[in-house]
C-alpha cells in the first residue's frame, strides 16, 4: 500500500503565493509520485481510528453539525472549517457512512490515480434505488456499478465524450440560445433585468440538454409546448427541489408512512420515465426504415438516441432510464454553472470588456461560435474554470474504494467514502495566488504551454473513467453561451449573493443582472 506525508500550512482564505511557489509544489508532487510502492509499503501505516477528526454521537455520528442552524446549506462552510481545525486529512461518521476527507494535491492524485477499473463515486439515494426497484426500472450510467457500469459507459462515452461528435451538436445548442436571447428581450424590464433569470437559464439548460438525448425540442421557450412536453419540464423543475427534502427522511418511514416528499418524487419519475419512453417510441418508426433500407448507422453523427436505438446490446428500458439518469444530472449543474459565470462577470467589469474583446477578435458581428473557433478563444475558456474553481456546482468529489489505501500515513479501508473538498481547494492559498479573485488568465498557459497549477487543484468535472459523462456536452453548451452574451449584451450586477448548499452550490438569493444591448 502507498503511503506519504506531505507538510503545509494550515488553511486560511488570504495570503499570495508566487508563481515559483507553485512550480515548487509541483516538482515535489512528481519526487513523492516517482516513490516506489515497494518503498511505501515498507512503512507502518497507522489506523484508521488514528485519523483526527469530530467525534460525533453515537449512531447519527456528525449529522446534527448539517442538522443545525440549517447546517446542510453550509456543507462548503463546514470542510472549510474542519480542514484548518483538523488538517489535510480527517474523518467523519454520518449515521452509518464512514468518511475521510482528503486536501492535499497529491493526496488527491494518489486517490484518483489508484481508483480501480470500476470507481465508485459515492452511496447511491436510496429512495432512487427503492422507486426503480418497485417500479422495475432499469439502471442507468450513473446507478450501475461495477462492470455493469463499464458495459454502458463506454457505449455512451461515444456520443457523449468524442470531440468530433459533441462538435456537431453546436448547431441545435446555438438555435436554443438564439431562442433564449430573443426571450430575454421580451422579459427584461425597464430597468433592463430579466426576472428570475437563474428560471430562465434552467429552461435554457433542459431544452439544451433536450436537443443532444431526445433529439427533440422540449418548448420552453414556446407560448405552448406540448402537454406531454409541459408536463415533463414542470416534473423536472420540481425533481430537483424535491432532492433534499426526500434525503434528509429515513427511508424506513416509508414502511408505514410515505411522505409527501417520497410520493411527490415517484410522480416526477413516473413523468419522466413516460416521456423517454414516448421519445423512444416517436423515434423507434423512422429507424426501423433506415435499417430496413439498409442504411449504415453513423457513429460519428450527433444523434444520440437514434444511435442508441440502433444497437442491439442496450435495451429500451436501458435507454430510458439513462436518457433519464443523464438529464437529473446535466440540466442544474450546467445552468447554475452559467448563472455564476454571468454574475462574476457583471462583478469584474475588466473581465467582462477582456472577454468581449477576445470575443470580436475571432468572430465577425452575428457570426456564431463553433468548436473550431472556441478553440481561439483561452480566456472564454478560462471563465468558465476559473467559474468552477470558485463556485463548483458540486461542492465535493468523491471515491469508494474496494481495497484499502494509505493515505497520509493512515490505512483506510475498503467501502470507505473517501471525499475531496472541491470547494475548499479552489479557495486555498497554498494552491492559488488571489484565491478569492476572479481571474480567468490565471489558466491561460505561458510560453512553455504548461499551467502554473497542480493538475489535481480544480477538479470540478472529477478525473479518471468516471470523469463527469457530460462534460464535452456542457462546456459546449457554456462556451457557446458565453461567447453570444458577450458579443450582444454588457451586464451589470444589483445585488451581492453568497453561495449556499442545497445538494448543488446555488446562489443564496434571486441573482439580479442588467442586460443592456450592445
Amino acid at each position: 500500500m502507498a503511503y506519504r506525508i506531505a507538510i503545509r500550512p494550515s488553511l486560511t482564505f488570504v495570503g499570495l503565493q508566487t508563481r515559483k511557489q507553485h512550480l515548487g509544489i509541483a516538482i515535489q508532487s512528481v519526487i513523492r509520485l516517482q516513490q516506489t510502492q515497494a518503498a511505501m509499503e515498507s512503512v507502518d501505516a497507522k489506523s484508521y481510528d488514528q485519523i483526527p477528526g469530530p467525534k460525533g454521537l453515537p449512531l447519527v455520528g456528525t449529522l446534527f453539525d448539517y442538522v443545525r442552524n440549517k447546517g446542510h446549506t453550509r456543507v462548503h462552510e463546514i470542510q472549510g472549517e474542519r480542514v484548518q481545525e483538523y488538517g489535510e486529512i480527517y474523518r467523519e461518521k454520518l449515521l452509518d457512512l464512514e468518511t475521510v476527507t482528503i486536501s492535499n494535491v497529491d493526496d488527491v492524485q494518489y486517490l484518483f490515480r489508484n481508483e480501480g477499473k470500476y470507481p465508485q463515486r459515492e452511496p447511491q439515494f436510496p429512495l432512487w434505488m427503492k422507486y426503480k426497484e418497485e417500479r422495475k426500472q432499469a439502471h442507468g450510467v450513473f446507478s450501475l456499478q461495477g462492470e455493469e457500469w463499464f458495459k454502458v459507459r463506454r457505449v455512451l462515452n461515444m456520443k457523449m465524450l468524442k470531440p468530433k461528435v459533441v462538435g456537431e451538436y453546436s448547431k441545435p445548442l446555438n438555435d436554443v440560445i438564439s431562442d433564449l436571447l430573443n426571450r430575454t428581450k421580451q422579459t427584461r424590464d425597464s430597468d433592463g433585468v430579466i426576472p428570475d433569470i437563474q428560471q430562465e437559464l434552467f429552461k435554457w439548460s433542459l431544452e439544451s440538454v433536450g436537443t443532444v438525448l431526445f433529439e427533440t425540442r422540449f418548448g420552453t421557450f414556446g407560448e405552448s409546448p406540448s402537454p406531454e412536453a409541459a408536463k415533463f419540464i414542470e416534473a423536472v423543475e420540481k425533481l430537483f427541489n424535491l432532492f433534499l427534502k426526500a434525503y434528509v427522511i429515513p427511508l424506513w418511514i416509508d414502511k408505514f408512512y410515505r411522505p409527501k416528499s417520497f410520493r411527490e418524487f415517484y410522480d416526477c419519475m413516473d413523468v419522466m420515465y413516460d416521456f423517454g419512453n414516448s421519445c423512444i417510441e416517436n423515434r423507434l418508426s423512422e429507424i426501423r426504415k433506415r435499417l430496413e433500407n439498409g442504411e449504415a448507422q453513423d457513429e460519428d453523427a450527433a444523434e444520440f438516441l437514434t444511435f442508441l436505438i440502433g444497437r442491439d446490446d442496450i435495451s429500451s428500458t436501458e435507454i430510458t432510464a439513462n436518457l433519464v439518469e443523464i438529464l437529473m444530472a446535466a440540466v442544474e449543474t450546467t445552468s447554475n454553472t452559467s448563472l455564476w459565470t454571468l454574475y462574476l462577470l457583471a462583478r469584474n467589469p475588466s473581465v467582462q470588456k477582456q472577454l468581449h474583446e477576445e470575443v470580436s477578435a475571432v468572430l465577425q458581428p452575428g457570426e456564431l461560435a463553433t468548436p473550431a473557433t472556441l478553440q481561439k478563444m483561452p480566456f472564454l475558456r478560462g471563465c468558465v474554470k476559473e467559474t468552477l474553481r470558485l463556485f463548483p456546482v458540486a461542492t465535493e468529489n468523491a471515491r469508494i474504494l474496494q481495497e484499502d489505501i494509505v493515505i497520509q500515513g493512515y490505512r483506510i479501508p475498503p467501502n470507505t467514502m473517501i471525499r475531496v473538498p472541491l470547494y475548499v481547494m479552489g479557495r486555498d492559498p497554498a494552491l492559488f495566488d488571489d484565491p478569492l479573485e476572479y481571474k480567468p488568465d490565471r489558466w491561460l498557459r505561458d510560453d512553455t504551454n504548461k499551467s502554473h497549477y497542480h493538475a489535481f487543484a480544480s477538479q470540478p468535472f472529477g478525473f479518471g473513467t468516471r470523469m463527469c459523462l457530460g462534460r464535452r456536452v456542457a462546456e459546449l453548451e457554456m462556451h457557446l453561451l458565453l461567447s453570444r452574451v458577450s458579443q450582444n449584451v454588457w451586464l451589470e450586477s444589483l445585488n451581492e449573493v453568497k453561495p449556499t448548499s442545497i445538494s448543488l452550490l446555488v446562489p443564496d438569493r434571486e441573482v439580479k443582472l442588467r442586460f443592456i444591448d450592445r
